[in-house]
């Protein structure tokens, strides 16, 4: 059976859930990728501006909780900014990589549609892992479409009449 690591950009997707004014039921998108392979891990990656609300430690607790999710987030004191983005997509780029090395995953399913995920998916294919992609239509880069083939990106559009609340 295929084991998968699923590995979030909630700052990224969480963009085109608000574009399409919709709440988005995070164990729905779960059982929606996992599609009967075998999850080893599920992991959501955020930027959090501190202090945190008590809203969003709820949805992070529950999360965790109920649904298995590893939270990974970065904080800024301060306000949301560029480089706390940057330090996300670092993280991802860390786990993704060091868990191929490890054989942690047979394919790593990246949801996100950033451009700057590029080299990641190159260093996977290098070390004969599979990558696969869900992201908006509008939001995904040129560069990272060009990477991967067709069958290996899923968009997030097609699904979210499932996956709403």
């Amino acid at each position: 059976m295929e084991r998968i690591i699923i590995f979030i950009d909630n700052s990224n997707i969480f963009k085109g859930f608000r574009k399409f004014n919709i709440k988005a039921d995070y164990e729905k998108l779960k059982n929606i990728i996992t599609r009967g392979r075998k999850l080893q891990g599920i992991f959501l990656y955020e930027g959090v501006v501190y202090p945190m609300s008590l809203e969003k430690k709820k949805w992070y607790e529950d999360l965790s909780n109920l649904s298995g999710y590893v939270i990974k987030a970065s904080f800024d004191k301060i306000t949301f900014s560029d480089a706390v983005e940057k330090k996300v997509d670092i993280k991802i780029a860390i786990d993704i990589i060091s868990l191929a090395y490890e054989n942690a995953y047979d394919t790593a399913i990246l949801v996100s549609g950033d451009g700057d995920f590029v080299p990641v998916v190159k260093k996977v294919k290098e070390l004969d892992k599979n990558l696969e992609l869900w992201a908006f239509r509008y939001s995904l880069a040129n560069a990272l479409k060009e990477e991967l083939e067709q069958e290996n990106i899923n968009y997030l559009d097609d699904v979210l009449n499932k996956i709403k609340m």
